[in-house]
């Protein structure tokens, strides 16, 4: 009776997420090195809608006539008629006629994302269930024949259809919710200061900090020069080099393009610069410092860019296209308040037609 109230406050949930995270973006548009939030959203798993009574009648409007398989890539794509493929999701058991998956590393057949450079990935996705549970296919050598089964050295291992009872009269879903809050690396303009503590990395890649609860990685290249000579961020903290923290003390110093630092005109050092091959999981820490998800490691690898003296880089945010965004969203939030609204209209109107009886 209650479906929409719950689904539209599921929207307006999520809708204020969105806005927390364009507030934020629109707050930092103009600090260095800062990386935009986005907010991943999904739908809350779609279950089976059946009718308690009349259990003998026959709702399904077709007949299960097999699948359609097509792939591209590593990419398979699945749709039926008269039957579901089912999903496990954190929050239960979701029904769907289409299903996008991929096999991930240990063989197990998952739905996927694509991340900012357009790579798939699985993790945290969820896993497509058969009647026996999450599906493995031996050496991620996968056939599917027109019925649904999955075939692994000519024998039938399990089955990706599930059949509908009778009185199954469709799927039922309930609203949307916030999946997860990505950040957005690519990389903002390059704004000349004419400053050589200023320092801007063009290309992918992190300067590396020392902060008390350990490294932290940066973008932000405003940097300066505390009481004991050594280059800090602007929160005090040192910035690293590979011969450790990089003391500069009153002397005369200049950072080339492959950041090698010099004093007196004699390299003394090197910016201790790195890309974090898996930046899914970093993971803001406050003053545009990033650390990692927990239970993690950074992949480092080599940096290949520019390192540019006398810049920074300025925050990826486009104020313009930000606004268009929050707009949409409140517009959405309160399309959403007011199917709310109608419900507590109709709720209290029941109640007293009730007090009256």
């Amino acid at each position: 009776m209650f479906r929409g109230m719950y689904i539209s406050t599921t929207s307006l949930i999520n809708n204020q997420n969105k806005m927390d995270a364009i507030s934020n973006n629109l707050a930092n548009v103009n600090t260095a090195g800062y990386k935009k939030d986005g907010v991943l959203s999904e739908s809350f798993p779609e279950v089976l809608l059946s009718r308690i009574n009349d259990k003998n009648i026959d709702y399904s409007n077709k007949p299960f006539e097999g699948v359609e398989l097509e792939q591209d890539g590593e990419v398979y794509s699945l749709k039926t008629d008269g039957a579901y493929f089912k999903v496990g999701t954190p929050a239960g058991e979701g029904y769907s006629n289409e299903l996008k998956f991929i096999i991930d590393e240990e063989g197990f057949l998952k739905t996927y994302h694509r991340d900012q450079k357009d790579n798939i990935e699985s993790d945290g996705e969820n896993y497509v269930l058969g009647r026996n549970g999450r599906i493995q296919v031996p050496n991620g050598n996968l056939q599917i024949d027109d019925d649904g089964n999955i075939i692994a050295g000519g024998q039938t291992i399990d089955s990706l259809i599930t059949i509908p009872k009778p009185n199954v009269i469709g799927t039922l879903g309930y609203g949307v919710r916030t999946d997860r809050v990505f950040t957005n690396f690519t990389q903002g303009n390059m704004m000349e200061t004419g400053n050589n503590l200023d320092i801007a990395l063009n290309g992918d890649g992190f300067f590396k900090v020392q902060t008390d609860n350990g490294t932290r990685y940066t973008r932000d290249g405003s940097f300066k020069i505390d009481n004991n000579g050594t280059l800090v961020t602007n929160e005090g903290y040192p910035v690293l080099g590979t011969n450790g923290a990089i003391n500069i003390g009153q002397n005369q110093f200049t950072i080339d393009e492959q950041g090698n630092v010099f004093l007196n005109g004699q390299r003394a050092n090197s910016l201790d610069i790195v890309t974090i091959n898996n930046e899914e999981y970093l993971r803001k820490e406050g003053g545009s410092l990033y650390t990692l998800a927990e239970g993690t490691t950074a992949e480092e690898g080599a940096f290949t860019g520019e390192v540019l003296s006398g810049y920074l880089e300025s925050s990826n945010v486009e104020s313009i296209k930000e606004m268009v965004e929050m707009i949409s969203t409140m517009r959405n939030y309160e399309s959403n308040q007011k199917v709310v609204q109608a419900y507590d209209g109709i709720l209290e109107k029941a109640v007293n037609e009730i007090a009256r009886t």
